[in-house]
């Protein structure tokens, strides 16, 4: 059976407390009175409730310092006010001190359930608020990054270094390494924990809707715009500013960013003004833009305005310590009652892994999903990935001195991103192009390519 919610009721009118345990008692709700504030806080402190209310006008201590004091000992506790003497500086305190609702003597029953309701209602609301934030820090704390190899311990110990600090941050590295997890990770590690922690994926929107969502736009600047729309560089705070695939920006908005990032101000869309930002920009690219700048398709100066803090996520082959705790991570994570075999295993710590992270954990949902046996063994994987083992020939193919036969590589990827369009996306090409780690404009020319359109 589900508690009831407890409310204390507080009042030195008799007459009120026996009318209103009543009508709660009535509707559901264990009620505990109290005609003296000092008892009712006495008994708050060894028992536990959800709401308070109370008369603000009562002898030896007001309503507004009653529920003051109950905060301290719970700050999860809401709190209802009634009074007799309404006047607009009490309701004011009352609405400061944090109480949830206010009501004047006489109100009708009506208007008290309502306001217990909509009261306990905020609670829970507050209560999975904060709960969401403890799994969010948790989720992108360092302990809950999965990596004990050297590369990752590197990684994390410049991460650390550098969390608390206002530089701008640029984070390189290859489709499905966890760029976004290094960046939330900067975020919830640093004194900005509790400040939004706002992105956008520059590679997904057109130059100028991805203009209006980082600088915001002014009513009727161009079709569409009905009202006012603040950017996400503002709506971000003092938090952190989070563009990913930076090398995918048009050079025209380049241009604009370089001017916001040197004068910490950005002009909306259709603007005369600007307006001043505090978030901090991290940056993630899975190009090198040291080379694009070399071809001009990248602007220099907005480089080095970036590349302030470079943090490079090694591919998952340079981490290959890593791939049995990212498969025990996987299984859990997910509730999958399954286990992988030694030889399973070891598949996996041969394998070169083009889309690293990602395709792990793809691959691991996949096998836990379609195996019916509890322990997942080499005759449940995808033919290509039977039988791999390291050779010195597959050490020095993926070090380049040997090429890597095209047509497995092209089989494997047409597979995958086969896969993850009908079975993952169930057909929608932008949540595909999500989960593969790639724009939507480069899944649809492998789809063209494949004849997979």
């Amino acid at each position: 059976m589900r508690d009831k919610p407890h409310v204390l009721l507080v009042d030195d009118e008799e007459p009120m407390l026996d009318w209103l345990s009543l009508l709660l008692e009535e509707n559901g709700y264990m009620v505990t009175c109290f005609a003296n504030p000092t008892d009712a806080l006495n008994w708050a402190t060894e028992n536990s409730l959800q709401v308070l209310v109370t008369d603000i006008r009562m002898p030896g201590m007001t309503g507004l310092e009653l529920f003051s004091e109950m905060r301290k000992l719970n700050p999860e506790i809401a709190g209802i006010l009634i009074t007799a003497f309404s006047s607009v500086e009490t309701a004011v305190k009352a609405i400061r001190s944090g109480v949830e609702d206010y009501l004047v003597k006489p109100f009708k029953a009506d208007q008290l359930l309502l306001a217990i309701e909509k009261a306990l209602n905020q609670r829970q609301v507050k209560t999975e608020n904060k709960r969401l934030h403890t799994e969010l820090k948790k989720e992108f704390d360092f302990s809950g990054i999965v990596g004990a190899s050297k590369p990752m311990l590197e990684l994390l110990e410049s991460v650390r270094k550098v969390a608390d600090q206002p530089s701008t941050v640029l984070i390189s590295g290859e489709s499905g390494t966890g760029k976004e997890l290094i960046a939330k990770a900067l975020h919830y590690n640093s004194h900005r924990a509790g400040k939004p922690f706002l992105g956008v994926n520059c590679g997904s929107l057109s130059k100028d809707l991805l203009e209006s969502e980082l600088f915001g736009h002014m009513k009727g600047s161009f079709t569409g715009a009905h009202r006012d729309k603040e950017g996400l560089m503002i709506s971000a705070g003092e938090g952190t500013f989070f563009l990913d695939e930076i090398s995918e920006m048009d050079r025209e908005l380049q241009v604009k960013l370089l001017r916001a990032l040197q004068e910490r101000h950005v002009r909306p869309v259709g603007g005369n003004t600007t307006i001043p930002f505090k978030a901090r920009l991290v940056c993630a690219t899975n190009r090198d833009l040291e080379r694009l700048v070399a071809n001009s398709e990248f602007r220099e100066d907005l480089f080095y305005r970036l590349n302030v803090i470079p943090l490079r996520v090694p591919p998952l082959r340079e981490r290959r310590d890593d791939i049995r705790p990212l498969v025990d991570f996987f299984i859990k994570r997910n509730a999958f009652e399954k286990t992988f075999s030694e030889e399973t295993l070891e598949i996996l710590e041969n394998r070169s892994w083009p889309g690293n992270v990602r395709e792990l954990e793809n691959l691991v949902e996949r096998l836990c999903v379609m195996t019916a046996e509890e322990t997942i063994t080499p005759e449940h994987h995808p033919a290509h990935f039977r039988g791999a083992r390291r050779t010195e020939a597959s050490e020095e193919r993926r070090n380049g001195e040997h090429s890597i036969l095209p047509q497995n590589l092209e089989e494997v990827e047409k597979a995958w991103v086969l896969y993850t369009l009908n079975h993952r996306a169930r057909g929608n090409k932008t949540k595909a192009a999500e989960l593969l780690g790639i724009n939507p404009s480069t899944l649809h020319r492998k789809l063209d390519k494949y004849g997979l359109r």
